[in-house]
């Protein structure tokens, strides 16, 4: 099966995964509250099916403009392939610091050997206790807000921490994981409350590229 006529960083990542590799963020959970045990899961669910969305949103685009050979199996093996991991040990992360969940995931991505691969291996998602808050208060004013309903991407209220590196290449940041590039302390931090509905129309268009990294 030709995938040519998928987008560039679409085919390295289909290419990628056809040697039983995964790709997906590295997840960090540092706040175990009740409170998180229900919003957590929640958060992931929602987080998979915007990723899932944005993937096959591609595939949708590409029936759009009528291409010929655009059929759907490379994105379905493509999603079939998507395994995040979760860091989740509350003994090692309750409370944890972002320098000090930066400084484990770079140990993590130097222990895999993976440091120059993309976004699995550059950039992880941090769920703390102002994510949660964040992410709780979007989804409220997602419900009190009914008549103009528009889907909120969790990513958008969580951290992203860059691990240090050497190189400032982000053109292969991924689209469909609704990635951004954070500042210049490794981290993208949380919008304002009142940011929150704004951000979640956006449609990342900017951050087009690779998908994610793999193992």
């Amino acid at each position: 099966m030709s995938v040519n006529w998928l987008p560039w960083p679409t085919q390295r990542l289909h290419a990628a995964l056809e040697s039983e590799a995964t790709w997906g963020y590295v997840i960090y959970r540092t706040t175990y509250t009740p409170q998180s045990d229900t919003a957590f899961p929640r958060f992931i669910d929602l987080l998979n099916t915007c990723i899932k969305d944005q993937l096959f949103s591609e595939y949708a685009l590409a029936q759009k403009n009528k291409s010929e050979r655009a059929e759907p199996t490379p994105y379905l093996e493509i999603w079939a392939r998507h395994r995040p991991i979760f860091m989740t040990d509350p003994a090692q992360f309750d409370e944890a610091s972002i320098d000090s969940i930066r400084a484990h995931f770079e140990s993590w991505v130097v222990l895999h050997e993976k440091r120059d691969h993309p976004t699995m291996y550059r950039t992880c998602i941090l769920y703390d206790e102002e994510s949660q808050r964040a992410f709780l208060d979007a989804l409220l004013q997602e419900e009190n807000n009914e008549s103009r309903k528009k889907e909120i991407h969790p990513i958008h209220c969580a951290k992203l921490i860059t691990a240090l590196s050497e190189s400032d290449d982000d053109d292969e940041y991924d689209g469909f994981m609704g990635g951004e590039r954070s500042d210049r302390n490794g981290i993208d931090p949380i919008p304002h409350r009142k940011d929150i509905a704004a951000l979640s129309e956006s449609d990342d268009d900017d951050y087009d590229g690779f998908l994610g990294g793999y193992i």
